[in-house]
């Protein structure tokens, strides 16, 4: 039988913590759409796709809504669960399940149990309940919303990438309401493209826009490319930008993001480019007095990070 989707699991042990703490996916599918989602073409979503008959923009429950919340209830107070993160394979906020009360649903089970933490990272816009259920469970939630810095230039260069999304106003002043009441937030600026995302002109205004809404956390981590992504980010984007973003890639080998699983196979930037962009966007980071760290800096050979205020390496507990 293939390996399908499970509505929680215990995170992989290549992954931030190093396995202590568990995710939850309570649908498959994502309406956000990313050309550049790693999940979309995994071989454990695709199963669940294929086997709940539907296609990864069209997202369904992996059960009947009332047995979801009784399934997830069941496991969030069996006290086998202390740190519970939303979610690898999909968004906890893509627009139906926000629309029509699930989400909140969700996150209300949760945040009415005794796990002692819930990680939302995202895309999307919190309905108004959610966020009031945040607001009040303040200790209990870390709010992650993804953005790209480019996004917040008029035109945006690569707006294709983000068509699936919400405006970045609309998502940062969500991010700002949250921050304000207490909750733990952070802006994940996620993924960097090198080049694009990088430039003067696309940092002074995304910064700008962070600091109006004193978001002051932010960590960053670069796009990676899979054989998997690439008719979707063919289809998202004119073939000569691509080509030009591909050109500081490294094609010659993959790297497995987890140990064993084929389907996670990626390319990343060489280490010059990916060096070069982080030096600007760290240097841009801490001239003007933000937080952040850098995901997988560890692998950037050449990397001054001791020249910051704080060291740059993210260890898994910055956002959570």
């Amino acid at each position: 039988m293939s390996e399908t989707i499970e509505l929680f699991s215990k995170g992989p042990l290549g992954t931030c913590w190093y396995g202590k703490y568990h995710y939850m996916e309570p649908w498959t599918g994502c309406e956000h759409s990313c050309p550049y989602c790693y999940a979309r073409s995994r071989k454990i979503v695709l199963n669940t796709l294929e086997e709940k008959k539907t296609q990864f923009n069209r997202p369904v429950p992996l059960f009947p809504e009332e047995e979801l919340l009784r399934r997830i209830k069941e496991k969030a107070d069996s006290g086998e669960i202390d740190i519970l993160k939303l979610s690898r394979y999909t968004d906890i906020f893509t627009p139906s399940f926000a629309g029509n009360g699930l989400s909140y649903q969700v996150i209300k089970t949760l945040a009415e149990s005794k796990i002692r933490r819930i990680i939302i990272t995202t895309k999307g816009i919190p309905d108004e309940q959610s966020l009031q259920l945040m607001e009040k469970y303040k200790e209990k939630f870390s709010y992650n919303e993804a953005v790209r810095p480019s996004a917040a230039l008029n035109p945006a260069p690569l707006e294709s990438l983000d068509r699936g999304l919400k405006k970045l106003s609309d998502r940062l002043d969500a991010a700002a309401r949250l921050n304000a009441a207490g909750v733990k937030t952070t802006i994940h600026l996620d993924p960097m493209v090198a080049g694009i995302d990088d430039s003067e002109e696309a940092i002074t205004a995304f910064l700008d826009m962070l600091r109006e809404r004193r978001l002051n956390r932010v960590m960053f981590s670069y796009l990676l490319f899979s054989s998997g992504m690439m008719p979707a980010m063919k289809e998202a984007m004119p073939a000569e930008l691509l080509k030009k973003i591909m050109a500081d890639y490294d094609f010659t080998g993959t790297r497995s993001v987890l140990p064993g699983q084929e389907d996670t196979a990626s390319q990343a930037l060489k280490n010059e480019a990916i060096k070069a962009s982080a030096e600007k966007m760290a240097d841009a980071l801490n001239s003007r007095g933000f937080e952040f760290v850098l995901c997988s800096l560890k692998s950037v050979k050449g990397f001054n990070h001791n020249k910051y205020k704080k060291n740059m390496i993210c260890d898994g507990t910055f956002y959570a």
